[in-house]
């Protein structure tokens, strides 16, 4: 029988879970961020994915700190 897991969910951009939200080893999504966040074995709180940037994205800002280092 195919077991359903059901993670803790929010809807509201930058809402990230607490310890007090998760239990170790429980995780929850942010729809809005496209994050994932685990509660570790040291009881962090661990964005392990998420959306990332665009290729474009990650060129501008490249770019933004070349020019601000010189």
């Amino acid at each position: 029988m195919a077991v359903a897991i059901k993670p803790k969910v929010s809807h509201v951009a930058a809402n990230v879970p607490d310890t007090n939200d998760l239990q170790a080893g429980e995780f929850a999504i942010n729809t809005a961020d496209a994050k994932v966040y685990v509660r570790d074995a040291s009881n962090n709180i661990v964005e392990v994915a998420n959306k990332g940037v665009s290729e474009a994205e990650a060129t501008t800002k490249a770019t933004i700190m070349a020019i601000a280092l010189g």
